[in-house]
């Protein structure tokens, strides 16, 4: 057995929108409390442990799939999606094909990553041996509670740490009603051309008249929104552990990590150029030993590296994972 933890730190390469609650049509973004050594407190934003470890599950599924040939498509029940990127589900009595617990021992031979990861066996959660963190901007706020090398490689590299204020911005956008466009307006039906008509007339005197009821009612469904998000280049403080059974346990964590990592995207607004995370350098932490044994990792490098035992055990259970995930229901 053996206890790794990875300390990284990691960049936004696009803002991060990873939002707490929508007031009216603006979104806040995810902030966690923070009590500073003057005794001060301090709301600073965070990507929460729930989407970090999330983000690892999707990675290491879709890595489980591409080594045993089942991306194709078409290939799994919605049990077996909901047991690969989402834990699966307690389930009720009598259902045959529900994981009992004398089957837990194939689910993690089959699927190793479930093993670290956790996940539901028939009428109860089993647990995993993963603990994610939330990843914590790296600020003037959190830095006495981040591990003090994040701190110093963040002044050495990006000079003087900022306040967690500076690194959020609100922005604003809107969605356009194209019946407002007389261009766009012209690819109407007739009927319709004569309706949407009535309806910006009436909005015209509603707003000459001063009538708010009539506004209300023919407005058009243009939408200004605002949201915050954390700069361009911002950094985060990230710390995952996981307690290790065996070379294939620690292979198949190393792959989940590289692969979420290789790809790293959280939060909202990625359709429109957000949630885009990388590493820039982390730490392999040796936890449980007579002294703490950090060793620079390099994810990127790390990659190819590793992940070679956790593929080539799918890639030989192949068969017996598509005959497994068939009849699953989790």
């Amino acid at each position: 057995m053996e206890t790794k933890r990875y300390e990284i730190i990691l960049e936004a390469e696009t803002p991060i929108a990873h939002h707490a609650e929508t007031l009216g049509n603006s979104a806040i973004l995810m902030r966690r409390k923070v009590r500073g050594p003057d005794g001060a407190w301090a709301d600073v934003p965070i990507v929460t442990g729930d989407t970090m470890r999330h983000g690892l599950r999707e990675a290491a599924s879709y890595a489980l799939l591409d080594a045993a040939g089942l991306l194709d498509g078409h290939a799994l029940t919605e049990g077996a999606l909901r047991l690969l990127f989402a834990g699966g589900m307690v389930t009720g009595r009598g259902d045959a094909s529900v994981i009992k617990l004398d089957g837990y021992r194939e689910l993690c031979e089959l699927l190793p990553h479930l093993e670290i990861l956790g996940g539901c066996v028939d009428n109860r959660v089993v647990p995993g041996t993963l603990a994610v963190e939330d990843a914590v901007l790296v600020c003037e706020e959190s830095a006495h509670l981040l591990p003090a090398w994040i701190v110093e490689w963040a002044r050495e590299h990006r000079g003087p740490l900022d306040t967690c204020r500076a690194h959020v911005e609100e922005v604003q956008r809107v969605r356009m009603d194209p019946t407002l466009s007389p261009e766009k307006r012209k690819l109407l039906s007739a009927g319709e051309a004569a309706r949407v008509e009535g309806r910006l007339l009436a909005s015209e005197a509603a707003h000459a008249e001063d009538d708010a009821v009539a506004r209300e009612g023919s407005k058009s469904s243009m939408l200004p929104r605002r949201y915050e998000e954390v700069c361009v280049g911002s950094l985060f403080a990230w710390r995952v552990t996981a307690t290790l059974y065996g070379d294939l346990a620690a292979d198949t964590f190393d792959t989940m990590v590289c692969a979420f990592l290789a790809n790293a995207r959280v939060g909202g607004k990625r359709g429109t150029g957000c949630g885009l995370l990388r590493a820039v350098v982390g730490n392999e932490v040796a936890v449980l030993r007579p002294r703490d044994a950090h060793t620079g990792v390099d994810f990127g490098a790390l990659a190819p590296a590793r992940g070679r035992l956790f593929r080539e055990h799918v890639h030989a259970r192949a068969g017996r994972l598509k005959a497994f995930l068939s009849t699953v229901n989790a």
